[in-house]
């Protein structure tokens, strides 16, 4: 399989975009999942206004900024350690619509992002996996505390208050109707309905399909580079990223509901 993703090229971030070009981008969306466009100096704003093009902006921010660094640097979120594939707040009724992340610093030996495409996935399931999934739903959860990123959570070890949801194994995505499979490594607990041995079962073959090799986009980044993906078509992963690294990524996200850690 080619890899999935476009690359824009000849866009202006510098002035607000006019409606052609939003056109444009959310068509390319629906088609390719995945955006790349290589724009050194893009400001927080010019990301924005890109990201906008996709729907509603989300403040994840404490101050107002409309924007967070994932980064190993003081005053940055999720700066350390690997992260499985997810699908950022699959454990809500409604996940982020679209995460756009832009590379401010990139560390000497580089860094990447993995990227795994669940439409496609869903649309090369053998006829007797897609039988067996049909109609069902899969149980997603997540701690919300600083929980480690590379392990699978589980309903059975966290606590009554970390939240949980159901979505279709296979969900026609919410926008374009396409079908999505939507499980993931991190975050879904089990296959609602089965015993456990089935589920887990069930779950191995459909992340055979999922995390295929030919089904993943490794993108290495450099700075200036600005990633935009569907974030229910799409799940996203990354390896080990040590401490004092220097590795900087600035994240806009879409969507309607904001999540921030908890005690325990």
């Amino acid at each position: 399989m080619e890899p999935f993703g476009a690359r824009i090229v000849g866009l202006d971030p510098s002035q607000p975009l006019p409606d052609r070009d939003r056109r444009t981008l959310r068509d390319a969306m629906d088609r390719h999942h995945l955006l790349v466009a290589h724009l050194p100096g893009l400001t927080p704003e010019g990301q924005q206004g890109v990201a906008a093009a996709f729907g509603p902006l989300l403040d994840e921010s404490k101050d107002g900024a409309g924007w967070t660094l994932v980064s190993d640097r003081e005053g940055g979120v999720i700066g350390e350690g690997p992260l499985l594939f997810h699908s950022d707040l699959a454990f809500t009724p409604e996940p982020l619509t679209a995460i756009s992340l832009y590379a401010l610093e990139v560390p000497a030996g580089g860094t990447a992002t993995s990227f795994a495409d669940g439409a496609r996935a869903a649309a090369r399931l053998p006829p007797e996996l897609r039988d067996a999934v049909a109609g069902r739903c899969a149980l997603h959860c997540y701690p919300l505390t600083d929980a480690r990123g590379d392990e699978r959570y589980r309903v059975a070890n966290l606590d009554p208050g970390a939240p949980r949801a159901e979505h279709p194994v296979v969900w026609e995505h919410p926008r374009t109707g396409e079908p999505v499979l939507y499980v993931n490594a991190m975050q879904t607990d089990s296959i609602v309905g089965l015993p456990e041995a089935e589920s887990e079962a069930l779950l191995e073959r459909l992340w055979t399909v999922l995390y295929d090799p030919g089904n993943v986009y490794r993108h290495d980044w450099q700075v200036g580079d600005l990633v935009v993906w569907d974030n229910v078509a799409v799940q996203h992963a990354r390896g080990d990223v040590r401490p004092g690294t220097g590795r900087t990524l600035r994240r806009v996200p879409v969507g309607a509901l904001a999540v921030s850690l908890r005690a325990v």
